[in-house]
């Protein structure tokens, strides 16, 4: 199928994929990449423009008042900082990414850092990947004003560049919009703005693109889930979307699409319900823990005792805390884990086998893993397009009537 920009300046159904900078761990012993939704777009907008998205240059001053440049070919630009600086080796290891290509931004980071957490654990490789993720961004807004929408989020602390366009699938006119979520000094995401959220500056892109109630594949990471990957006996797609809070025509296109290219696929319509109070109990219940060890530390008079709590301390601010700090409470009620705007999408999260978790620690994105998701999100547009008249009655009949600024927005 061809993709190329639409004459069009709004689509009839949308797709949207974002990159959480720095969101790698999760409560549940969930871990994942979670650029592949951003690295999706990337893609399709490439083989809509020809552009290149290959680095062409980092820059770094080091030092504790240091900071990463990222260039690419075709002219993209993305800058962050490191809270606690940038030390000369930092420098080093980040350069060794020039020449390659800025899509697949956690791979890369991985490459070059190995691995690294979020919540303010792996500073410099968070920055990285968000000077790499908004470099790749900007170099369609450089090279197409007129045609890409763009802005950087403007939630309090937050870094990351919002671009999209409308393209042409054969046909098919489709609202495209990739967002990176990043807080400046590289402390993790606020990822309030995630998948087709409709706050702030993102809200206003989408009411440019005309895509703040379309059907919308909402596409999400490659992520080893513990209760899902029970049931795997292969790296599989999960479609996940509640019946009625989500959009069960988007879903159910997506599904037939993995069956169309022979892709494993499952779908899932019980993990997706917006649950009042959940996001405050998980907050709740990570602090009680990390009290727990902040009453065991005042007690501990041996040094490997001492060692010990601090450990299981940095074992849950690192993994666990990336479970509760990516979303504001109140909203999650509303937009749910994957920022899912009520009634209009459905996920697609790629899960791995235990197997392949206890191989590779922390699943990335392959080239083979794009491909499967640029495929499936093209085969779903084509699906979507002869289910739209239902998707979009099912949008309109539960799509949600209020304003969202005031669950975002906080002086803290």
């Amino acid at each position: 199928m061809n993709v190329s920009l639409s004459e069009k300046r709004e689509g009839i159904l949308a797709v949207v994929g974002h990159a959480g900078c720095g969101h790698c761990h999760s409560h549940n012993n969930q871990v994942q990449d979670d650029s592949a939704g951003l690295a999706t777009v990337l893609r399709l907008f490439q083989e809509a423009t020809r552009l290149s998205l290959v680095i062409k240059d980092i820059r770094i001053r080091s030092g504790i008042d240091g900071y990463i440049e990222v260039e690419t070919v075709s002219g993209g630009y993305g800058k962050a900082t490191a809270r606690r600086g940038i030390t000369p080796d930092e420098s080093r290891l980040a350069q060794r990414l020039i020449g390659k290509p800025a899509v697949c931004s956690q791979k890369l980071v991985m490459e070059a850092f190995g691995r690294y957490y979020g919540q303010g654990i792996s500073e410099t490789p968070v920055a990285l990947q968000t000077a790499i993720s908004n470099a790749s961004l900007d170099t369609f807004v450089k090279n197409y004003p007129l045609q890409f929408h763009s802005g950087y989020e403007n939630v309090k602390g937050s870094a990351g560049l919002i671009a999209g366009t409308v393209l042409d699938f054969e046909g098919v006119p489709v609202s495209v919009l990739g967002t990176v979520n990043a807080s400046r000094g590289g402390i993790g995401p606020v990822e309030d703005l995630e998948g087709n959220a409709a706050i702030g500056k993102k809200a206003e892109i989408m009411a440019a693109l005309g895509m703040s109630a379309l059907p919308t594949i909402v596409i999400e990471a490659k992520a080893y889930n513990e209760a899902f990957a029970k049931e795997l006996e292969e790296n599989t797609f999960i479609v996940k979307a509640d019946p009625q809070d989500d959009n069960p025509y988007v879903a159910r296109c997506i599904l037939n699409a993995a069956r169309t290219l022979n892709l494993p696929a499952v779908l899932k319509e019980d993990v997706m319900a917006r649950v009042p109070g959940a996001m405050v109990a998980m907050t709740n219940a990570l602090a009680q823990k990390i009290v727990g060890l902040g009453e065991k530390l005042k007690n501990c008079e041996y040094s490997q005792e001492k060692v010990s709590v601090l450990a299981d301390l940095a074992l849950l601010v690192s993994q666990d805390g990336g479970g509760i700090s990516f979303m504001s409470n109140k909203l999650h009620e509303i937009i749910g884990g994957a920022g899912g705007m009520p009634g209009t999408g459905a996920v697609i999260n790629y899960c791995v086998t235990a197997d392949d978790y206890k191989e590779v620690i922390v699943p990335v994105m392959t080239a083979d893993d794009l491909d499967n998701y640029v495929a499936l999100t093209k085969q779903a547009v084509i699906e979507l397009g002869q289910a739209l008249p239902e998707a979009s009655i099912h949008a309109r009949q539960n799509r949600y009537a209020g304003s969202l600024e005031r669950f975002v927005w906080s002086e803290f």
